[in-house]
């Protein structure tokens, strides 16, 4: 009976380890890094139809692209809080990110800075010509960022 209990348990702990990575904290099924890749795919989308709408101005829709930059204004905040603690790490997220805390505090802050600007500009905007430039610099921060801390 003895060795049924320590093959059960080394069968455990050998299917807890494989969803660890070498710094053994959870990248299979880890909430956390779950919902991060959820909210940055709910970005993409928010972003892929305004950069259509910058794309091509005869498809610019001033409500729409308002919802769309507001969304990720809004939830700004919310998607830095993923990336708190030892339990963050994994997914497409590089290292760096905790080694070099301050260097991704700086550009959160940069894309921080942008998507409030381009949020209010779309609050104003009848035009995509409006918004072009905050939308740019909205795009560049999250490109920079992405560059620096995203694995490819």
């Amino acid at each position: 009976m003895f060795h049924k209990i320590t093959l059960a348990a080394a069968c455990f702990m050998t299917v807890i380890l494989a969803g660890c990575n070498s710094s053994g904290t959870a990248t299979a099924n880890n909430p956390q890094v779950e919902d991060r890749a959820k909210l940055m795919k709910d970005w993409r989308h928010a972003n892929e139809g305004m950069k259509a709408m910058i794309e091509d101005p005869s498809r610019f829709d001033a409500i729409t692209f308002k919802e769309r930059a507001d969304f990720i204004a809004d939830t700004n905040a919310t998607m830095w809080v993923h990336f708190e603690g030892e339990m963050a790490q994994g997914g497409h997220a590089k290292d760096e990110i905790w080694t070099d805390p301050e260097g991704f505090q700086t550009k959160i802050e940069a894309f921080t800075s942008s998507i409030n600007a381009l949020a209010l500009a779309a609050s104003e905007a009848a035009s995509a010509a409006d918004v072009e430039a905050s939308y740019g610099e909205m795009a560049s921060q999250c490109g920079s960022c992405h560059k620096a801390y995203k694995k490819k």
